[in-house]
């Protein structure tokens, strides 16, 4: 395995993985020649960004899937989500290229602003994509996972399918759910979150809280912020963020320090983030004054290293492995990395289930824990209560030069794992 030099090309990889398999040589076993008469069956539990992303690519590797959810529906899925090039290439590779177009805004720049409104620095979005190729959108949540479910098509996925336990022997893993069934399948993906139940058959562990909260929502734009610049507020270890989005709206984010289980102020999260940002720039108080409907709290969590990422036929994608900080903007574009090198794996059945399953581990575990690490030590300097740790990030930001930024993050976007063959 080694690094690309530059971005990755991923119908690339999926087509020369498909060459590869027609011009076979190598003899295989009679388990494998099994495989091949015999589509290869797949569960999937969870329905978020990873688990309808990696239907997709199981789809396009050849894969007969299952797909269950624990909601009883899919409704809203939140608020806002930026997709960076490295995630936008993967959807672009699956057929969403066009759909993202119409429901993303790709702004120009993002400006990064004191808490006394003076201008840290900016960062020049259009030259990134143009030197990666993709574009950077922003969206809602609800947009992306309408156009996932677009292309995987109507009453595909199970709902209310509550998969409580999993367990797995030579030949199958299985699936227990709350109702009672069991469902069988060649290999089990655990796409179920940051509380996965999957994982607990992997290696479990508890997310640890990364000492900070978020308040999310969208409001109408009208004039709040230009339709081509993302604006990013810094001070005091707060961030409000006001980022543009189609049909002229905003997705907003506040964030700051927060003591964990901290319940809900009486006044409301209104009052609460109007006295908290008193005295910041007009475009914040303004983003406040027109909050009408309340925001959506999360205290905020990741997931430390993992021993492993999969055990047997039995593998972990996006926040049931990763979960990270949104600091970085980079969880669902990790987990949509991950379910591209799963579907390029499934493309090559050379090895056993364990095999192929641990070869995507070996390709991705590194990276994805690389992000975690660098949202969390950002988040601590961005989120600290120690005024000479923010400071010391601020002046950070102010010294950075735009090409320094720009070269750091095209090295940063551009590394993902590709397979020599």
């Amino acid at each position: 395995m080694a690094v690309s030099p530059a971005f990755v090309d991923w119908s690339r990889i999926f087509d020369r993985s498909k060459r590869h398999l027609r011009g076979r040589t190598k003899p295989l076993s009679l388990a494998h020649r099994w495989l091949y008469v015999n589509e290869l069956r797949v569960n999937i539990v969870g329905a978020g960004i990873a688990g309808l992303a990696t239907h997709l690519t199981c789809r396009k590797a050849g894969v007969t899937v299952q797909h269950f959810e624990r909601q009883p529906q899919l409704g809203p899925a939140g608020a806002g989500i930026v997709l960076w090039p490295n995630g936008v290439r993967v959807l672009q590779t699956l057929g969403l290229g066009e759909r993202l177009a119409q429901i993303g805004c790709a702004p120009d720049r993002l400006v990064v602003r004191s808490k006394q409104d003076e201008v840290l620095n900016e960062f020049p979005f259009i030259d990134l994509n143009r030197r990666l190729g993709a574009p950077c959108y922003v969206m809602t949540r609800t947009d992306l996972q309408a156009a996932l479910l677009s292309a995987i098509g109507p009453d595909v996925l199970e709902l209310g399918a509550n998969c409580v336990r999993v367990e797995q022997t030579a030949t199958e893993a299985v699936a227990y759910f709350a109702d009672g069934r069991r469902e069988a399948a060649d290999l089990l993906l655990g796409a179920d979150g940051i509380h996965s139940t999957v994982r607990q058959a992997v290696g479990n562990l508890t997310p640890r809280y990364a000492g900070f909260a978020t308040w999310v929502g969208l409001m109408a734009n009208e004039g709040l912020v230009p339709a081509n610049t993302a604006i990013d507020y810094l001070g005091d270890g707060q961030r409000c963020g006001l980022l543009p989005l189609t049909a002229n709206r905003v997705y907003y984010s506040f964030a700051g320090a927060w003591e964990q289980g901290t319940p809900k102020p009486a006044d409301g999260w209104k009052y609460f983030l109007d006295q908290q940002f008193s005295g910041w720039p007009l475009q914040v108080r303004e983003a406040i004054a027109r909050l009408g409907e309340e925001p959506t709290c999360h205290e905020v969590y990741d997931i430390s290293t993992l021993p492993q990422w999969t055990t047997g036929r039995v593998a972990l994608l996006g926040d049931a492995a990763h979960a990270t900080t949104p600091t970085l903007g980079q969880a669902a574009c990790e987990a949509l990395e991950d379910a591209a090198w799963l579907g390029y794996c499934l493309t090559d059945l050379s090895g056993s289930i364990p095999d192929v399953l641990l070869r995507y581990e070996l390709g991705r575990k590194d990276r994805a824990e690389h992000i975690v690490a660098r949202a969390r030590e950002e988040s601590e300097r961005m989120y600290a209560t120690t005024p000479a740790v923010y400071r010391d990030l601020y002046r950070s930001i102010r010294v950075s030069s735009v090409s320094e930024t720009l070269n750091m993050a095209e090295r940063w976007l551009a590394q993902q794992p590709m397979e020599n063959h």
